[in-house]
């Protein structure tokens, strides 16, 4: 739309205050010799998503684990996908940083290769905790 041609009518007297944004995005790789995966952590006010996949963007599971109000724990579902890898990654990250955690995983580990991956999230929440 046009400046000029936009209506001339003001509506509002109010002062609009633009702040910085409360969420964080912090981006590694997990490596073991070789690439096995690239991860990307969205922390928002009371919740943190996780994203691990390779190099396509792809989308095959997200869960979300959220803490139990009462008592030690945490309890996690599958929202797209077959309950495997990133519900009890969710559970376990839930467990850790005592908030909901939404896990989104583009890529299929085996078990050789989850271990790493997670090892390689711990050692990222632990050098970049106020990323997450």
């Amino acid at each position: 739309m046009d400046i000029k041609s936009s209506p001339r009518k003001i509506t509002s007297k109010r002062r609009v205050n633009y702040r910085k944004s409360s969420w964080a995005i912090h981006e590694f790789e997990v490596w073991s010799g070789e690439l096995i995966c690239r991860a990307v952590a969205l922390r928002m006010k009371d919740s943190l998503l996780v994203w691990i996949g390779g190099r396509e963007a792809r989308l095959s599971e997200i869960a979300l684990a959220v803490p139990l109000i009462v008592g030690q724990g945490a309890l996690a579902t599958a929202l797209l996908g077959e309950e495997g890898g990133a519900t009890g990654l969710a559970r376990r990250l839930t467990l850790a940083l005592g908030c909901q955690v939404y896990v989104c995983c583009g890529q299929v580990f085996d078990r050789f290769t989850a271990p790493l991956v997670e090892r390689g999230i711990v050692s990222e929440i632990k050098n970049h905790l106020n990323s997450f």
